[in-house]
């Protein structure tokens, strides 16, 4: 009854628009969109501004493929796999068919996501629930060393972008004393650093500073639009021999996607070589194979729903995107964690409820508007740069309607620039910021309890099998290259520069 108003699904296929369209521009991303409208669900109540965010989070994992098929220049990262095979359709004629492809693809991928989260988040909450501060702890130090050694090429980066965020986390009122710390007498510091302005400035301030690098050619010059053509329908056959590709790369996609530090890059293109080696064609693979479309956009909108299920579960975000809806339902007075299926199921099953629904509507939409989604990607930067900073200052000043929030978004954008251009991964740093206070809270817990013994994390074995595992994993990250490396996806331009097999 909470889901099924006319509001809440109008919300949610305003977010599913708003995401197709963002994923629909190149350079813009999920993050920066998310980023940017959090503060406006503010105003709404949850089943209505949750769901509206979620909506934008699956609708750019289907709106990236539009101009990779189209242009050969992938709108979002994990639409990268798709310009392998979709621009070559396109090339042919058959753009209409292969993004066609990609949106039953990612509808199919997405609704079994979605479907997994909602069975594995009751069960896996009631397990966390057994756990008492020790084990929380011990939990979220290992979710810090998954997320600092998977994410980005050196491990060294990620783990110092992750103490840099921890150290931003620790900024404001101490939880136990409630004495300030790290405020240099700032009262705009007492409650800490606000987490919306932080993830406006380091995702989308930010990314208007690297826009703004370009030449004045660039931006001021559409992309070709050569291959704005439509051409043939998808045929139902065509579909159905895809069908054990799309069922294999949803449920690789779902796997990766619930492992936090992961995302849907790495795991679209697990799910292009796996579909290539199993491939009875694959030869085809790379010049223009439906399955190569299947494979890579069934993986890719998996994620939407699958990283979400260490978000709700355990308070765990496994990426940026997750990291920014974890701070959505915070301000929302929903706690990620073991007890919010305990204090809010009602809402949070309206919410999923609403999620479900939110699939069909992309169908329907990428259906009857693919034509203006394609006409999207000629929009040119000049025209976008001045209206996402805005958006940016906007977002920032109504989140607290407070001028300070702007100035940190500033500054987190200046911060978040120098970051990028040093090659630092990011997600480390928000997602430290994020559980830092979680992380001490359950410390300084874990320590009254004991009176200071701090061999309570050895001698309670789920806690030591927790921070065993951490160990383990900062140690065999230092002597093997982490994923992120290894699977590296070849951005459009390296691929076109170079003839080298990918490594």
């Amino acid at each position: 009854m909470m889901a099924l108003t006319w509001q809440g699904i109008a919300m949610i296929a305003l977010g599913v628009f708003v995401g197709i369209t963002v994923g629909a521009i190149p350079g813009l991303t999920s993050v920066m969109a998310t980023a940017i409208l959090v503060p406006f669900s503010f105003f709404m109540p949850p089943v209505l501004g949750i769901p509206f965010l979620l909506g934008i989070h699956k609708g750019t994992l289907f709106g990236g493929s539009i101009p990779a098929i189209l242009v050969n220049t992938p709108g979002t990262a994990p639409a990268a796999a798709t310009c392998m095979d979709g621009f070559p359709l396109a090339q042919k004629g058959e753009a209409r068919s292969a993004i066609q492809m990609a949106l039953y693809s990612s509808t199919i991928g997405d609704t079994f996501s979605d479907l997994v989260l909602i069975l594995a988040a009751l069960p896996l909450a009631a397990v966390a629930l057994l756990f008492g501060p020790t084990e929380f702890f011990g939990l979220l130090l290992m979710g810090l060393a998954i997320i600092s050694s998977v994410t980005g090429a050196s491990l060294v980066k990620g783990v110092l972008s992750a103490l840099i965020g921890l150290q931003l986390g620790m900024v404001g009122t101490d939880i136990i004393s409630g004495g300030e710390r790290f405020t240099f007498g700032l009262h705009g510091l007492a409650e800490g650093i606000g987490v919306v302005p932080l993830l406006i400035g380091l995702f989308a301030v930010s990314e208007v500073f690297i826009q703004a690098e370009k030449k004045a050619s660039v931006l001021s010059s559409p992309p070709d639009t050569l291959h704005l053509r439509g051409g043939r329908k998808l045929r139902i056959i065509e579909v159905w021999h895809s069908a054990r590709t799309i069922v294999r790369s949803s449920m690789i996609g779902t796997f990766v996607g619930a492992i936090p530090g992961t995302g849907a890059a790495i795991a679209t293109f697990v799910s292009y070589a796996a579909a290539k080696r199993a491939s009875k064609k694959p030869e085809e693979y790379g010049h223009g194979s439906y399955e190569g479309v299947a494979a890579s956009e069934a993986a890719n909108s998996a994620v939407a729903g699958a990283d979400l299920i260490p978000t709700l579960t355990f308070g765990i975000p496994g990426d940026p995107s997750a990291a920014i809806l974890m701070g959505a339902f915070i301000a929302q007075g929903l706690r990620p964690g073991p007890s919010l299926f305990q204090e809010h199921a009602p809402v949070m099953y309206a919410i999923f409820t609403l999620l479900l629904i939110g699939n069909p509507i992309m169908l329907v939409q990428g259906w009857l508007l693919t034509g203006m989604f394609a006409k999207i990607v000629t929009i040119r930067q000049s025209l976008l740069v001045p209206g996402i900073i805005v958006s940016c200052l906007v977002g920032a000043y109504v989140y607290h309607s407070n001028l300070g929030d702007l100035v940190l978004a500033l500054v987190a954008g200046l911060f978040g620039y120098g970051f990028r251009k040093l090659k630092f991964p990011m997600a480390p740093l928000v997602i430290a910021f994020i559980l830092a206070p979680r992380a001490e809270e359950a410390l300084q817990q874990a320590l009254i309890i004991s009176d200071g013994d701090y061999s309570v994390f050895i001698t309670r074995p789920i806690a030591a099998c927790f921070i065993g595992l951490t160990v383990l994993m900062l140690v065999t990250s230092i002597w093997k290259r982490p994923w992120a490396e290894t699977m590296r996806p070849q951005t459009v331009a390296d691929s076109s520069n170079s003839k080298e097999e990918p490594k």
